[in-house]
């Protein structure tokens, strides 16, 4: 039996959830303009998007242990989807794909907020839920009526409301011989072909479930052309590798580093020194995922700075 079947009151549910007695407050409550903050951060093709983080950090933690006990007791994971998943990573997410003669990418455009409390409350009463701790969890998990950018339930919660959908598309892609994954909102499917009557009926479903593609981020992409899927190059059937133009990009900027010195090179990207250097490490640890040799040695140019 689902965990959550056994929770029948808010008690339960502290119990179940290792949650303090304090959470009851929350539980109760809902979240209010005054229980948040919000700060506009950058993309990284570009735009804005704004984050959602609680003020108060009893709050922060009691979402920090529901997102664990949602994750760890309620949600069994998808085995299509990789995004917000443990053991499963942007890595896994690309490897189910290599070496495909064709791929569709499919963005979902704001992903968190067309996931509205109702629905919330349905896939919790899905999963076991009473209304009484449906209510509950979704007063401690949504903000204007939906998901919000910056809470740290927001993945596992969306993995959860996303996953009839990841039943048809899976169930989809089998009876056409292609594969489907997931990633948070990148959708992937690849196979000897994948057509324009395959994006209309995902699109179709998608739209059907109240979620809307974002068409500038759609792509088909076919063998002897660059295919990427979440960040790695994928058309080395034998291997995931990171895309040529990320390696010259770092390797210009450990270049300009060692040349003229890591602060101007640093002041060039509008960056700090420090910020800098964090940016460059996590573009080694990123590259290091799949090639891992090369990384070490960008890693020692960037200890010798």
């Amino acid at each position: 039996m689902n965990v959550l079947a056994k929770v029948r009151h808010l008690r339960d549910l502290q119990t179940a959830a290792s949650l303090p007695e304090s959470s009851k407050f929350w539980l109760e409550k809902g979240i209010e303009p005054s229980d948040v903050r919000i700060h506009t951060t950058r993309k990284q093709r570009g735009g804005y998007r704004e984050v959602c983080q609680p003020v108060d950090d009893e709050l922060l933690r009691l979402q920090k242990r529901l997102k664990e006990f949602i994750d760890r007791k309620v949600l069994t994971p998808h085995q299509s989807v990789h995004g917000f998943t443990r053991g499963r990573s942007t890595v896994s997410n690309a490897k189910v794909h290599l070496g495909a003669r064709a791929i569709l990418t499919i963005d979902i455009s704001d992903f968190f907020a067309s996931i509205c409390r109702a629905r919330v409350v349905a896939s919790l009463q899905g999963s076991g839920a009473n209304s009484e701790v449906a209510f509950a969890i979704a007063n401690t998990c949504t903000y204007n009526g939906v998901l919000a950018t910056g809470f740290s339930t927001s993945p596992v919660i969306s993995n959860l409301v996303f996953r009839p959908l990841d039943d048809i598309f899976d169930a989809f892609a089998s009876s056409h011989g292609i594969t489907y994954s997931r990633y948070a909102d990148d959708l992937t499917f690849s196979g000897d072909e994948v057509t324009d009557d395959m994006l209309a009926h995902v699109n179709d479903t998608l739209v059907s479930q109240g979620f809307l593609v974002n068409s500038k981020k759609v792509r088909f992409q076919r063998r002897g052309h660059r295919q990427v899927v979440t960040g790695f190059a994928i058309q080395d059937a034998s291997r995931l590798r990171v895309p040529k133009w990320q390696k010259k990009a770092l390797r210009h900027d450990l270049y300009c580093s060692e040349t003229f010195g890591l602060e101007d090179q640093a002041r060039f990207r509008n960056m700090t020194e420090e910020e800098f250097r964090v940016h460059l490490l996590g573009k080694i640890n990123y590259l290091a995922a799949v090639e891992p040799l090369l990384a070490a040695d960008m890693r020692a140019q960037l200890d010798n700075l």
